[in-house]
């Protein structure tokens, strides 16, 4: 249990699910994340992912580890892509050009498309284009 999480060989059917659920690549490609919160402190040791904070589902919520509580969005593809208003309706199109480089943006540098900085309790992740692309179709997945 090197990274905190002991899924095995084959709990994921495809790479998407594998990288939001441990942050590791079926390909080796290493993914790392830098400026978030303390990996030792928040949790307890083990390896950050997504699912860490955004949930199962990817629509985040509330959570607290230690004494810290964090609210984490929801980044669901269809969440993201667009304002939407709290029963789910768009009602602005102002990202919905919102494509890989923008996305890469956001997971890299914390940057939202409307130059937004991304709370520090949002680590900023390295992984390859092809690792990157698997993880934002796995957001397009979830509904």
């Amino acid at each position: 249990m090197a990274n905190g999480t002991d899924w095995g060989p084959g709990s994921f059917d495809y790479n998407s699910k594998r990288i939001y659920f441990t942050s590791t690549s079926d390909r080796g490609s290493p993914i790392t994340s830098t400026d978030g919160p303390s990996m030792g402190m928040m949790m307890m040791g083990g390896q950050l992912a997504c699912v860490s904070c955004h949930g199962t589902n990817a629509k985040g919520g509330k959570h607290t580890m230690h004494i810290e509580t964090m609210d984490a969005p929801d980044i669901r593809w269809s969440t993201i892509s667009g304002d939407k208003n709290e029963k789910g309706a768009i009602v602005s199109k102002q990202h919905m050009d919102y494509g890989f480089e923008a996305f890469k943006n956001t997971v890299e540098n914390g940057k939202n498309p409307d130059g937004e900085i991304l709370k520090k309790d949002m680590p900023r992740w390295q992984m390859s284009d092809a690792d990157l692309t698997d993880l934002m179709n796995y957001l397009k997945t979830q509904e």
